[in-house]
């Protein structure tokens, strides 16, 4: 297999947006890369879609004999990260869609600054089950961004962010100390990209067409309710994170703000109102060993809104 400086890491379980995923990166203007599907034991017949491929692209297809998604989804992802050698990675996923020059505008910026400690970020756009657009994000910062304020533009609700809009290095990946572990993969992306990014010295912006990250219902679990115990759970973890990644900011007003915006949007609209009274006491305590004003907030706006005492 001839070598190449790009590896795009899918890891997949769901056929239902397949093809459109691996036909928007058959489409790639440049072929300097090789495409690793890491089959999550899915009972879907994953193979014979990615098998028609295999004349078009260069691709590599596992299947792995356990669901390890289920019970750890960045384990999964770090395995199919695992299957490829190049020195850049793309991680993509199974139902999101590539822009015909991505890969080339990648290696573009990659031959600029060179393969090692770099993180590039490609525009994002969500775009619902037809490909109709939902959201833009606002257009790409000039120069390079800290991984602590790509991480409050996220918590204060300015940008989305998935893992597809980011390529990084390998080195950056093991010199950052891997993927962050939260239940369920539940703010692990944010915390990791910020990791990442800090490392990295930065966050290099790729301007062009977006990567069109799809938010279809019954897709992924921002849309169930079937995992709040686990989200909680993954908000106290990822604060507990935040505590320890950045000390010298905690009380800050910026991350206050910031702090406060995260857990009324994940209360609200990803658990959806659904927590008890000891639940929100976990979280309230776990966000005061950051900002007390912004515990206080949590518990006054959402006290009244428990439904259940445990």
């Amino acid at each position: 297999m001839k070598a190449r400086k790009l590896a795009i890491v899918l890891p997949a379980y769901k056929g239902r947006f397949l093809k459109d995923t691996l036909d928007s990166i058959a489409a790639q203007t440049c072929q300097d890369f090789t495409l690793y599907v890491g089959d999550d034991a899915s009972p879907e017949p994953l193979q014979a879609i990615v098998r028609a491929y295999a004349s078009r692209i260069q691709v590599v297809y596992h299947r792995f004999d356990d669901n390890l998604g289920r019970k750890d989804l960045v384990a999964h992802w770090e395995r199919c990260i695992a299957l490829s050698t190049e020195p850049l990675v793309w991680l993509f996923s199974d139902d999101d869609l590539m822009p015909a020059d991505g890969v080339e505008r990648v290696l573009a910026a990659a031959a600029t600054t060179g393969p090692d400690r770099v993180m590039f970020r490609l525009p994002l756009q969500v775009v619902d089950a037809d490909g109709r657009v939902k959201f833009r994000n606002r257009p790409l910062p000039a120069g390079r961004t800290s991984g602590y304020d790509l991480l409050l533009a996220k918590m204060e609700g300015r940008l989305h962010s998935a893992a597809i809009e980011y390529v990084f290095s390998r080195d950056v990946c093991q010199g950052a100390g891997g993927f962050v572990h939260f239940p369920m993969a539940w703010c692990s992306d944010d915390a990791s990209w910020a990791a990442f990014a800090d490392y990295a010295g930065g966050i290099i912006p790729v301007p062009g067409d977006p990567v069109c990250w799809r938010n279809a219902e019954g897709s992924n679990i921002s849309n169930t309710a079937a995992y709040n115990a686990e989200k909680l759970h993954a908000l106290i973890l990822f604060l507990q994170w935040l505590k320890e990644k950045y000390p010298d900011h905690c009380g800050d007003k910026r991350l206050r703000r910031a702090l406060y915006a995260y857990l009324a949007t994940n209360l609200r609209q990803s658990i959806q109102g659904h927590f008890s009274l000891m639940q929100l006491q976990r979280l309230v305590r776990a966000t005061r060993h950051i900002d007390t004003r912004a515990a206080g907030k949590v518990w006054l706006h959402h006290v009244l809104k428990i439904q259940s005492l445990i």
